[in-house]
């Protein structure tokens, strides 16, 4: 019996030892049972936490490291006519009102961002190669072998214009990978730019050009013909003008006429005291029958139903003569028109003034680094805090 006692105490006693805490460990035991539920807790609000922090260290790794940098260059100018007759409008009437500078500005605003010019940019200096180059990060650049409209709309992200209405400025700006390229892509622009403006203005003079020198051409042409015709028409009839022929031969007829009088006049005379059978009386006569004759076939030569009459001929030969003084007159008028037209060309002509030159980029301006990441940062934290409400709606249904 005794032994069994002992026996018992001492596995109490073993028992009472194995469950007592160790007294010289106090701040573990009180670490269990105090930074577990804290850690647990912790653990908790960084597991979807995690993913924002996450991302944001992708995001400052490639705005720090990856990012490949974009070098801008900017060029200024203003579009000018050679006579420009802009009239300012006071009041009400200067609202929605436009000057032709404006509206050229405004025009050449559109193409620069247009298909055209991203196109004329590449046949000039070859920028979707250096777009799609693959020295640059897969994220900035272009796709390899992207097609014209993948290309036009990457352009279009990569280019600023602006355009100033009080003075009419255009402001581009151009980006590219490289500071060197940045500056040969903004002259390529710049120069590209002027061409249109010319072409603008010289394609509206020339078709007024050509279309006044058409005139021209055509009144010439008829001027021409006109010459060949009544020239024809004298050599036909042998006569220069037919209106002077016929004022001669109005004036031999009066003579003619005047000397039949005059004889006929003699002849009175002498028979007052000659013979009518005389000598003398009958040349007179003679010669008053020869006048007469002579009288009678320049009469029939100037008016006659013959076509060869000088009177027929007369009035065909002032309608030729009509006909090449008109012509005369419209080649004048045409040729009055082409130099007004000259002078009016001139005076629309256009000219690309350059505010500022474009310049060497000597420090990358895009893109900027730490407002994409601060962006970039607000908007997680704006996507965690959505998500997290609509767990939260969601969780408070279920329960």
């Amino acid at each position: 019996m005794l032994s069994k006692t002992n026996e018992n105490n001492v596995q109490d006693t073993n028992l009472e030892l194995v469950n007592k805490p160790d007294n010289k460990s106090p701040n573990l035991a009180k670490n269990q049972v105090y930074k577990k539920p804290v850690f647990e807790a912790l653990k908790q609000k960084l597991g979807t936490f995690i993913f924002v922090l996450i991302a944001m260290l992708f995001v400052i790794t490639y705005y720090s490291v990856i990012a490949s940098p974009r070098y801008a260059s900017q060029v200024q100018f203003v579009v000018k006519q050679a006579s420009s007759s802009d009239v300012s409008l006071a009041g009400l009437a200067s609202f929605g009102a436009t000057t032709p500078s404006m509206r050229d500005s405004l025009i050449l605003k559109e193409y620069i961002s247009s298909r055209e010019m991203a196109l004329a940019l590449n046949k000039a200096v070859n920028l979707k190669a250096h777009y799609e180059n693959t020295q640059w990060d897969r994220l900035s650049r272009l796709a390899s072998n992207s097609t014209t409209e993948a290309y036009i709309e990457f352009f279009k992200a990569h280019i600023s214009v602006q355009h100033d209405e009080l003075s009419e400025i255009v402001e581009v700006e151009v980006q590219s990978f490289n500071a060197d390229y940045s500056l040969k892509l903004a002259k390529a622009l710049l120069k590209i730019c002027d061409e249109f403006i010319n072409n603008l203005g010289e394609g509206m003079a020339k078709q007024q050009m050509a279309y006044a020198q058409q005139d021209v051409n055509r009144a010439f042409t008829t001027l021409k013909d006109n010459q060949k015709q009544l020239l024809g028409f004298q050599n036909k009839y042998n006569l220069y003008n037919p209106e002077q022929d016929g004022s001669a031969l109005m004036g031999a007829m009066g003579e003619l006429d005047s000397q039949i009088i005059s004889l006929d006049t003699e002849i009175k005379s002498l028979k007052a005291y000659m013979h009518a059978d005389s000598a003398e009386i009958k040349v007179k006569q003679y010669r008053i029958d020869a006048l007469r004759q002579q009288l009678a076939q320049e009469k029939s030569r100037l008016t006659s139903d013959s076509a060869q009459s000088l009177n027929k001929i007369n009035v065909n030969f002032q309608e030729l003569k009509l006909n090449n003084d008109l012509s005369i007159d419209l080649y004048k008028s045409a040729l009055a028109s082409l130099e007004m037209v000259r002078a009016e060309a001139y005076k629309k002509l256009k000219y690309l003034l350059v505010v500022e030159q474009p310049y060497l980029a000597e420090e990358d301006k895009y893109p900027k680094r730490l407002y994409s990441i601060a962006t970039c940062f607000v908007v997680l934290l704006l996507i965690f805090a959505v998500a997290r409400l609509l767990l939260s709606i969601i969780k408070e249904h279920q329960e």
